[in-house]
């Protein structure tokens, strides 16, 4: 069983398309967060859409989680051009270089029925569980404890991400993300106060589907799990990997074998959803909104691959 933390959900570690207009047949210019980390949450560099990232986005002031009223509609070919309503000024981002060429921009999507069906549960879960607790949570308590919280949660990735670091064989960053944690867990009160930052060490998250990429393992086909939103079968890997290596899961425990594992990840996706009222009401707003989180996991992705290799400039955090 694939134990993964709940901010994963729809998106990912990880990060991040230009939601202006997602044309999948051709590279997109990659923008704001749009599924998490990814690196965002624990081990995700899939819904930061975070691979992989992880600073904190300022949230609309209205919320929008309407219904994915055509979420079930008639599909369009499948990697065809997807058309979304324009995002709030808010929400966009500035442009990068395109996905590398050795992966594809689109995944492949040999089961698109039964993700499909899994895409609508987990927007029927997002819609009607994550977002009224995230919006609860918002309302209840002030954006310096919410700041907080969220340096705190993606504090906890840091020892994970040194690992995939020193296997890539990027020693320095290794060594950066190891002072950036020792500095944030002591000078800033267990990782509330992002004192590294502040001082220079920005943080540059990594999993082991990075990993395996950088190494020239290919994706393989599109996968939507249920809860943990887009994937593919290396990165699916990936994520078993790092969350039965993760330093501090040997530490608080896991999310199903502790209480305290259980509160980290719960935590994750409840602040991951806080956040991202931008980037769910682009999903909802798309014409097929599985069609644009699909196109904007995979060149998020590949996006994190290429970094990894050292073949384009270092993708900036979110």
């Amino acid at each position: 069983m694939i134990v993964m933390p709940l901010s994963a959900l729809l998106l990912a570690n990880v990060s991040l398309v230009s939601v202006s207009s997602v044309p999948v047949a051709t590279p997109a210019e990659l923008g704001s967060s749009l599924l998490a980390r990814v690196n965002d949450a624990p081990h995700i560099t899939a819904l930061p859409l975070d691979g992989g990232a992880g600073e904190p986005q300022a949230a609309p002031s209205a919320p929008q989680t309407a219904a994915p009223a055509d979420a079930q509609s008639t599909p369009p070919a499948d990697n065809a051009p997807v058309a979304v309503n324009p995002p709030a000024a808010a929400d966009a981002a500035a442009p990068m270089e395109a996905a590398p060429a050795s992966e594809s921009l689109v995944l492949r999507d040999p089961w698109q029925k039964p993700n499909r069906d899994i895409f609508a549960f987990d927007l029927f879960f997002e819609s009607k569980m994550l977002a009224p607790v995230a919006h609860g949570y918002r309302a209840v308590t002030p954006q310096f404890f919410r700041a907080g919280i969220n340096n705190a949660i993606l504090n906890l990735d840091e020892p994970s991400t040194a690992i995939n670091q020193v296997v890539q064989l990027k020693i320095g960053r290794a060594l950066k993300t190891t002072v950036r944690f020792a500095i944030n867990s002591t000078i800033g009160i267990g990782g509330l106060i992002d004192v590294a930052s502040a001082g220079g060490l920005r943080r540059r998250p990594a999993d082991f589907g990075q990993t395996l990429g950088r190494y020239g393992a290919k994706p393989g086909p599109y996968v939507m799990l249920p809860f943990l939103g887009p994937s593919n079968l290396r990165d699916g890997f990936g994520r078993l990997v790092d969350t039965f290596t993760d330093p501090v899961g040997f530490v608080i425990g896991g999310v199903f074998t502790s209480p305290g594992g259980a509160a980290r990840y719960a935590m994750a996706g409840i602040n991951w959803r806080e956040k991202n009222d931008g980037t769910m009401a682009a999903i909802y707003g798309a014409s097929d909104p599985y069609a644009f989180t699909r196109a904007a996991y995979s060149q998020q992705r590949a996006a994190v691959v290429q970094d990894a290799t050292g073949k384009a400039a270092a993708l900036p955090d979110f």
